[in-house]
């Protein structure tokens, strides 16, 4: 420990004092001696008495040789504090204030109805006409009907005149936990077989050549509101009928049914879809009868990030035609698992997913026709087999305008519908050798497909998408994918300038596709494969909102003017546009 300079200041202050104590000692005792040697010189003596004795005290504080150490640095022992638990009551009134009103959004205004007429080039008129309820709690109920039809020729062709009628009824009851639908419609679609050349048949009737198809069709649903709950089960019924016709007595009837129940329990749904397809198709040659019965049971679970569905479809197919020569009878039954999942690997930026699954499609005269509505009356039905699709692929939103989407998928087909030019002259519904047949093969298909989509709030939306198809024919040699094309491309715009002014732009291309055609050599007839070239239809249209009564708009459809053929023999319209106004009357 290290003295500081005011304890050793101290230190010699002490040690002074003590020294003159002692000199103050010896002056005192050497002080008669001295008195005594003067006596020679003639002595006197001189005596003083005094009562005082000097004394030399004790300090009080006895000061050592050696120097005490003073330590600076003071030890502080914990400090405990402490809080008295003396609680102070204190008390509150209310007051009553007023619930807040919540103020509800104002409801759009409805009108009961709509008027939308047209007229395009080609003599071709458009009506659209809706007429329904107003907003209710209760009941709603709608009526519509449409007609779009056309008068135009093609130099050297038949008639390519068309008409399309739709009729609609509509309804909807509103009970406190269901919802009752009703639905009836009307079609009549008139098409003419105009693929033939003039110049070698002149029918003087073109009613000789026309096509009319009817569709008188019903139906029901019943669909429960029970919200996700464990105590109940939601369902959701269908019912639903069609008598489907044509000019050549060639009749559908149909019956369907189906039903599915969901129930929640935690964060997994239980699933249940079943369903009963019946169809009779009468025609000239033949009667068939076809039940397909199905059931789908399935659960859906996931978690934060993921989300998934498995299950099993079981189907039973029993096909009974009265002349077995044309389609096969009996009954089979097919299973399709059925596996999707998808996992979000970042904010919904990068979603893969991946499934397996297949099933058992219909085909009938209705179906069938629905998609090349210049096949013959008297088919033969299978229906094919979709044994199992491998599908993965990528989606997810890049921003919160623009998403995308990519697939790749490769199935099995048994008994894939194609569509093949017929040449049997000798047919009645026939005579010029313009129509199709159905064939059916084995077909692998690959499809690649991506889709962009972009979306500015409710001003621009931009769509782009394409398809690339792969066909593989396994069970027959030396034949094409007929009438299917090896890609499709699809470009649509919608932008919306202040809810006045509204432009549409859409651009479809299809790629190239197989036909079989005659072609004739030295007096010999043969068939042969050609393939067709590919599609690009170019379409505008604009809207002008003079009014929220009263909108003018124009179409303009095949703007390159193209003429080119979805089915051989049939060329499309070229140019055409159609202008009109819609009108809310009330």
């Amino acid at each position: 420990m290290h003295l500081n300079k005011y304890q050793i200041s101290g230190i010699r202050y002490h040690i002074s004092g003590i020294r003159l104590c002692y000199l103050l000692l010896v002056t005192c005792y050497l002080l008669p001696v001295t008195c005594k040697s003067q006596n020679a010189l003639g002595e006197e003596i001189y005596e003083q008495k005094s009562n005082f004795t000097p004394v030399i005290k004790d300090a009080a504080v006895k000061q050592t040789d050696q120097p005490e150490i003073v330590d600076t640095v003071k030890k502080i022992t914990n400090v405990t504090y402490t809080s008295p638990g003396n609680p102070y009551k204190t008390s509150f009134e209310t007051s009553n204030i007023e619930p807040a009103k919540m103020v509800n959004e104002p409801l759009n205004k409805l009108y009961q109805s709509m008027l939308k007429v047209g007229m395009g080039n080609y003599v071709m008129p458009y009506a659209d006409v809706f007429f329904n309820s107003l907003r209710s709690k209760e009941l709603y109920w709608g009526v519509r009907y449409n007609h779009l039809s056309s008068d135009a020729s093609f130099a050297g062709l038949g008639k390519t005149n068309f008409a399309d009628d739709n009729a609609s009824l509509y309804a909807k009851k509103f009970y406190k936990k269901h919802t009752l639908s009703a639905e009836a419609n009307y079609n009549r679609n008139s098409v003419h077989y105009y693929g033939f050349s003039t110049a070698v048949y002149s029918p003087s009737d073109p009613s000789n050549y026309q096509q009319i198809f009817q569709n008188f069709q019903g139906k029901l649903r019943l669909q429960s509101h029970y919200g996700d709950t464990a105590k109940n089960i939601n369902q959701d019924v269908h019912l639903n009928y069609y008598n489907y016709g044509d000019h050549y007595n060639t009749f559908e009837n149909n019956v369907f049914a189906n039903a599915l129940l969901t129930n929640h329990i935690e964060k997994a749904s239980f699933l249940v879809l079943a369903s009963v397809d019946y169809y009779n198709v009468h025609s000239s040659h033949d009667t068939i009868n076809n039940t397909i019965a199905k059931v789908y049971p399935h659960i859906a679970v996931g978690g934060e990030k993921w989300k998934g569905t498995i299950g099993i479809e079981g189907v039973l197919d029993n096909f009974s035609p009265t002349n077995s020569n044309f389609s096969p009878t009996g009954s089979k039954s097919y299973f399709y698992p059925r596996v999707n999942i998808f996992y979000d690997v970042f904010q919904s930026i990068i979603i893969p997913y991946a499934g397996l699954d297949g099933g058992l499609q219909k085909n009938s005269y209705k179906s069938l026709s629905s998609v090349n509505p210049f096949v013959l009356s008297n088919l033969d039905y299978k229906n094919t087999d979709n044994k199992y699709n491998v599908y993965g692929g990528l989606r997810g939103a890049l921003s919160s305008n623009l998403s995308y989407d990519a697939k790749v998928l490769y199935g099995r087909y048994n008994n894939m519908a194609y569509y093949l030019a017929d040449y049997n002259y000798n047919a009645k519904d026939n005579p010029y050798a313009n129509r199709y047949n159905v064939v059916y093969m084995n077909t692998n298909s690959l499809n690649v497909n991506g889709q962009l989509k972009y979306q500015l709030k409710q001003k621009l939306n931009i769509i782009a998408k394409g398809n690339y198809y792969g066909y593989t024919i396994t069970d027959t040699t030396n034949v094409k994918p007929w009438h299917k094309p090896n890609f499709d491309l699809t470009f649509s715009a919608h932008y919306n300038l202040k809810s006045k002014i509204i432009l549409k732009a859409d651009i479809f291309v299809i790629g190239k596709q197989w036909a079989l055609q005659q072609a004739s050599a030295n007096g010999i007839i043969a068939e042969l494969p050609v393939q067709l070239p590919g599609i690009t239809d170019i379409n505008l249209g604009a809207e002008y909102r003079y009014t929220k009564m009263l909108s003018f708009f124009a179409n303009f459809n095949n703007i390159g003017n193209f003429s080119y053929y979805r089915w051989d023999k049939y060329p499309t319209q070229r140019f055409n546009f159609m202008v009109g106004l819609s009108f809310i009357p009330f």
